[in-house]
């Protein structure tokens, strides 16, 4: 696929150390690494407020992991007269821009986990369904040295729960999927990534969607757990299996 709008092909390659991994960690941004639900339920209450809509007209657990556009169809369709999506998205875009620029803080075990993977060599990715905007907005936050490549949703053709992003993200590390371990908090994100014949872990508040190891938050994860998980203890390594129910902690 060819380089999203200001990203050029240097940004797309990758160290060669990076390519001869044998697995990989591929992270979801909103609701795994940081909490942007609450700064994003704030701006839209406001945005929409402003033309009569209520706050409790606005449901989060229903926008949760899904693509931005189909996000934006369904809310301009919440105004008491159909709103421009474009419209919608900048004025509520602008808002959470900046709220996040003064800073947000990551999930509890998030940095610890990423300086782990970092010191154990484990590339990391960072898969989103947020536009390369918000996600440059985070990553500061996080630490942009511990990954060795971001996808946003406006840089893929099928966003989350398409397969495409994982795959994509996959590929790109010079990985199968099968090789990658996917760390999610929805239902869509799960699916896009069992799709993608990724290994799965999901942290609340998935819903109880299916994946090969449920916990409760990120600092019950290792890198040796997670290891286990891409069959990085094996000479070779198997496709993912997904067991009809998660194992949990």
């Amino acid at each position: 696929m060819a380089p999203a709008a200001g990203q050029d092909e240097d940004a797309l390659r990758l160290p060669g150390a990076v390519l001869t991994a044998r697995w990989a960690v591929l992270f979801d941004l909103d609701g795994t690494l940081v909490d942007t639900e609450p700064l994003l339920h704030e701006a839209l209450s406001a945005v929409l407020g402003e033309v009569g809509v209520p706050a409790a007209a606005i449901r989060p657990e229903e926008l949760r992991g899904r693509p931005v556009a189909e996000n934006l169809a369904r809310l301009s369709r919440l105004t008491p007269t159909p709103m421009n999506e474009r419209d919608l998205y900048e004025r509520v875009g602008a808002r959470l821009l900046d709220r996040l620029r003064l800073g947000i803080t990551p999930l509890p075990g998030a940095l610890t986990l990423l300086r782990a993977l970092r010191g154990a060599h484990v590339p990391c990715a960072l898969v989103s369904s947020s536009y390369r905007a918000m996600v440059d907005a985070v990553l500061p936050r996080l630490g942009a040295e511990s990954f060795a490549l971001t996808l946003a949703g406006d840089e893929v053709r099928r966003p989350k729960p398409d397969p495409e992003p994982y795959r994509t993200a996959a590929a790109r590390l010079g990985l199968a999927p099968g090789h990658c371990v996917v760390v999610e908090d929805s239902a869509a994100g799960l699916g896009s990534a069992r799709a993608a014949g990724c290994a799965t872990v999901s942290v609340a508040p998935a819903g109880g969607a299916a994946a090969d190891l449920a916990v409760r938050g990120l600092s019950a994860l290792t890198v040796e757990r997670l290891a286990r998980l891409a069959g990085a203890g094996n000479t070779n390594l198997p496709a993912a299996r997904h067991p009809p129910g998660p194992r949990t902690c």
